[in-house]
């Protein structure tokens, strides 16, 4: 029996586009051609794409997966032990979520709400979670949230209801009623990261990329740029012990306008570092440059004010708390600017 391309592309839900691209590359080429010049595929072609896919769940190139398949059994032994491996991994995440769901169906057969914090858990561990964070710092999440979530409910509502009321009423992010929010709401963050300032930054990705997030904690994406532009306007406040009125008079003209893109490129950064990008390598150069380009901009292109910007920050922690940036980041892009300067390292 034989199967036309597809025919095999509707039964595996693969396109017919990637299974013609197997066939370019001599990963998967289809045993026969009919008259007319047809793909046919028979039940070994089908077996060895089986496989494949079964290789394309480890996250292996296609260029890997042909190799493997090539060394035939001496390769896919060490494919299954990698399979065993994840499955095992997913089998404890599973039991995990399980246990937690128990406990949520209890709380609704016994008609009592589960907190926010009980649902952010299950999302967590179920969708959101795994793109975010480590088995590991999942679990050093829950820890921070074990006995803390509960004590803190009432006025993390009560914030949520604050912060939603000055979004929708347009108020300014500079007020000091929003600063005292943006604080008090990025404390709580903190301390349930355990003081940690990467988790910190993995929450705000995870809670600005998840739209399930936001109908979960009322907190949208407006209100997470409201609360970072109100720290913003915090941060520059604490610069005034460090800068005269004129470079204040400039700070207050180019400051808060980058805070959006302070986020995602701390992320990108801290990114290369997990993965253990050396900082001279490529990738980690261009975001080296980006980072010394946006705290230029945020003191208005005056080389030595920047140079004072980031003094204070190394000597304030006021100035750090919060911000994502800790002491082993600064380290690391601190040596990537510093390449970026060495003729030699070029």
């Amino acid at each position: 029996m034989y199967l036309r391309i597809g025919e095999l592309a509707r039964r595996t839900g693969l396109t017919v586009r990637a299974l013609r691209h197997y066939d370019d590359i001599g990963l998967l080429v289809p045993s026969q051609r009919s008259d007319g010049g047809y793909r046919l595929y028979d039940r070994n072609d089908v077996a060895r794409l089986y496989r494949i896919q079964a290789l394309r769940r480890l996250d292996l190139s296609l260029a890997e997966i042909q190799g493997l398949l090539d060394r035939a059994a001496d390769g896919l032994s060490e494919v299954v032990a990698q399979q065993l491996s994840q499955l095992e991994r997913e089998i404890t995440q599973a039991t995990a979520l399980r246990t937690h769901l128990l406990t949520l169906q209890a709380q609704l057969q016994a008609r009592t709400e589960p907190a926010i914090d009980d649902w952010l858990v299950a999302l967590e561990r179920t969708v959101a979670g795994a793109k975010y964070f480590s088995d590991d710092e999942l679990g050093r999440l829950q820890t921070g949230r074990d006995g803390f979530a509960d004590a803190v409910a009432p006025e993390r509502a009560e914030l949520t209801v604050v912060l939603r009321a000055l979004v929708a009423e347009g108020a300014s992010p500079e007020s000091a009623q929003a600063q005292a929010l943006a604080q008090r709401w990025i404390a709580l963050l903190l301390e349930e990261a355990g003081g940690d300032e990467a988790l910190l930054m993995q929450l705000y990705a995870m809670h600005w990329n998840e739209p399930a997030l936001h109908s979960l904690t009322g907190v949208d994406r407006a209100g997470m740029q409201f609360i970072s532009h109100a720290m913003a306007y915090a941060r520059l406040q604490r610069y005034a012990a460090h800068c005269d009125a004129a470079e204040m008079a400039l700070l207050a003209q180019h400051y808060v306008a980058q805070t959006d893109a302070w986020p995602p490129l701390i992320a990108d950064v801290r990114q290369q570092m997990r993965q253990g990008a050396a900082p001279d390598s490529a990738p980690v150069r261009v975001l080296a440059a980006r980072w010394q380009a946006l705290s230029l901009a945020k003191a208005g292109g005056d080389a030595v004010l920047n140079a004072k910007l980031q003094e204070a920050f190394r000597s304030d922690p006021a100035l750090r708390a919060g911000s994502g940036i800790d002491a082993p980041l600064a380290a690391y892009i601190g040596r990537a600017i510093a390449q970026l300067a060495d003729p030699q390292s070029l």
